[in-house]
């Protein structure tokens, strides 16, 4: 899964580079249609990252409600819960 995430979010990040590459493009060649690409790479801007949480968030509840299990929850045995003996760190 951490593979996918990580190809995902280069793919996104290709994706938003390369719109504001294309709208420079056209507003250095003074292209009429400059202004509707603007406001589009700005939609994108926020949905595209938006949209990709929102998918993560529901696999990530589909994993849980299968009974696959949630592998996004932090390892019981790191000691990062409350329930551990000591809390106070010593040096």
């Amino acid at each position: 899964m951490k593979k996918i995430k990580q190809i995902l979010a280069i793919f996104i990040i290709i994706l938003l580079v390369g719109m504001y590459v294309v709208t420079l493009v056209m507003a250095v060649t003074d292209n009429p249609a400059t202004m509707s690409m603007f406001k589009g790479c700005i939609a994108c801007t926020i949905f595209v990252p938006a949209a990709a949480y929102c998918f993560i968030c529901l696999h990530r509840y589909a994993m849980f409600r299968s009974g696959r299990g949630d592998s996004y929850s932090p390892d019981p045995s790191s000691g990062d819960n409350a329930s551990s003996g000591d809390k106070q760190d010593t040096p």
